[in-house]
């Protein structure tokens, strides 16, 4: 079992981003005014250790620079089609060369980009102002029709969006103008505007989509956006060629560097040794295992900055042993919480055993998550309790076998740590390290995850709101349901907070269900993360906090001197 062995340089990450996304237009709310969303302004936050600080933004650069090749730790993307990106890899690359209509900031809040403005004429009826002069990579002037029929195909069930989720509530998504399009909603939603600001919300040319076919977003049939990052070529199991859009139609993002290079390296060793000797310029999602190297190394610098980001151990399946709660309780009781915290993930983590982290609790609505989250299970190890349980199941020594990202260090290390409690309180845990590509698809494809009892899930939120992520779970049926699981209270509540605009009700509604479902233990989390960047010494500007994820991040990099 882990114990903390030595001092951590970091105490821990701060506990929250204390308030959400500040939704800001150049046009108004409309019926339902700016207030009601129960939104502030984040606040600064630093990590309690001494001298560290998490920073959102990494220094601006000062100069041009010909091409730089960049790292996705995750592996190499299953596609760029925007509707079928769900994960790290692809989200990263699709942002970059594809606007969202609206824009998250390295500050979680959320400004035009597409859309110019939007308004609620009725508490079901979204109204969104598209931008003019705005031109796909092949010249062809972006309308409200590339805008809605974006959008529509993230209902198309033949393509399995993997973000299908968070369009339940829409009835209808229309161009009512040429720049402009109108979302119905079949009961108020207040998740989907937010959404707009992720790559839920991202847009593509229609004809060249209805041209390519079932071939977009892969290698032969690219893709054709409004970025300010062009695909040139995708070698696969190679590379990803990005050039820049030297007409991108914001100049904030417009590049500074002219081609980026994206390799996938994923095993940890290999890409510390790409980024010590300057080969990779730079990475987001560092290992951990790696921060003491890089925080020493006259090579570059790593970055901290608050995070989305929770690890926890999905349960994939309602049968076999893993199936009986008491085992599920047994294992989550049993895990030393802030032992991984520190020495796991080096004291870039805090404890956690919520199903979303607490860097989704808004400030207005503070007290109700922090009451709520204090009478969940304790973030202390109770190992008597855990072997009492897993004795009273029968054939509790068959064994359960949990999946890992093969090559990541980190992740061996905490699997490694769960394995070993397993052995303490009496269950056989075996280990399966699974290339990118698998891990890839278990999560969104039943097929990948035959076998897999567990999965060690670096999840993350799109944006910092508790419904984020508890949309991907429930209700059942949802694409994180796994052990198909069900409570009419729990679907109820959630769907109430769904359609509830002040930030306090809706969270005293989300707690009333976490209450439920975490006694049920279909999800083990784990820790919360800080988000981390690593850069060259010659190379800066780009987000270090976790909005990364949904801005085109690379557009912002440039030399540092």
């Amino acid at each position: 079992m882990l114990k903390a062995r030595r001092l951590a340089r970091r105490a821990g990450s701060t506990a929250a981003i204390v308030a959400a996304v500040a939704i800001v237009a150049t046009g108004t709310i409309g019926a339902i005014g700016a207030g009601a969303f129960g939104l502030g302004n984040p606040a600064a936050s630093a990590s309690g250790s001494p001298g560290v600080h998490l920073v959102t933004t990494t220094p601006s650069p000062k100069g041009r620079l010909s091409s730089i090749t960049w790292d996705l730790p995750y592996g190499e993307p299953k596609s760029l089609d925007y509707v079928k990106s769900g994960t790290y890899s692809p989200n990263l690359v699709v942002e970059n060369m594809c606007d969202d209509l609206l824009r998250l900031t390295p500050t979680f809040q959320i400004k035009p980009a597409l859309a110019t403005s939007w308004k609620y004429t009725s508490p079901t009826t979204l109204v969104f102002q598209i931008r003019k002069g705005v031109y796909f990579w092949n010249d062809q002037e972006l309308t409200a029709t590339d805008v809605t029929y974006s959008l529509l195909r993230n209902e198309d069930k033949d393509l399995t969006p993997a973000d299908g989720e968070f369009y339940t509530d829409v009835a209808s998504i229309t161009t009512t103008g040429t720049y402009q399009v109108t979302v119905k909603f079949k009961t108020p939603d207040e998740l989907f505007l937010k959404m707009m600001a992720t790559i839920v919300g991202a847009v593509a040319e229609k004809s060249y989509m209805e041209k390519e076919g079932k071939a977009y977003g892969t290698a032969s049939g690219g893709v054709m956006c409004t970025g300010p990052y062009e695909l040139t070529t995708w070698t696969a199991g190679n590379d990803i060629v990005l050039k820049a859009n030297p007409h991108y139609w914001t100049p904030a993002y417009r590049p500074r560097i002219k081609s980026i290079t994206l390799k996938w390296v994923t095993t940890t060793a290999t890409l510390t040794s790409g980024l010590l000797s300057g080969e990779i310029d730079g990475v987001y999602e560092v290992p951990a295992t790696s921060f003491p190297e890089l925080e020493t190394t006259s090579t570059g610098r790593l970055y901290f900055g608050p995070s989305l980001k929770i690890t926890q151990l999905e349960v994939t399946t309602d049968s076999g042993l893993i199936g009986n709660v008491k085992i599920r309780k047994a294992l989550s009781l049993a895990l030393d919480r802030s032992a991984i915290a520190k020495v796991v993930y080096d004291g870039a983590a805090v404890p956690n055993v919520a199903l979303t982290p607490q860097t989704t609790w808004t400030s207005t609505a503070k007290k109700v998550f922090a009451g709520a989250y204090a009478r969940l299970q304790s973030e202390k190890p109770n190992l008597a309790e855990a072997r009492r349980l897993v004795k009273s199941v029968p054939d509790h020594g068959a064994p359960i076998t949990l999946g890992l990202l093969a090559g990541d260090q980190t992740e061996l290390s905490l699997a490694t740590e769960v394995r070993q409690v397993g052995t303490e309180i009496g269950l056989h845990i075996r280990l399966d390290e699974m290339p990118a590509l698998d891990i890839d698809g278990a999560f969104y494809t039943a097929s990948y995850r035959k076998g897999v009892d567990l999965l060690v899930n670096d999840g993350f939120l799109y944006d910092n709101t508790p419904l984020t992520f508890l949309d991907l779970y429930f209700p059942k049926g949802t694409i994180f349901d796994y052990t198909t699981y069900t409570n009419p209270t729990v679907d109820r509540d959630l769907g109430d907070a769904l359609r509830t605009y002040g930030a306090v009700p809706r969270a005293s509604l989300i707690t009333q269900a976490q209450a439920i479902y975490m006694k049920d233990y279909f999800v083990i989390p784990l820790v919360s993360e800080d988000n981390t960047l690593f850069l060259n010494k010659a190379v800066t500007g780009a987000p270090s906090s976790f909005a990364y994820i949904d801005e085109p991040c690379l557009a912002q990099l440039g030399a540092a001197r």
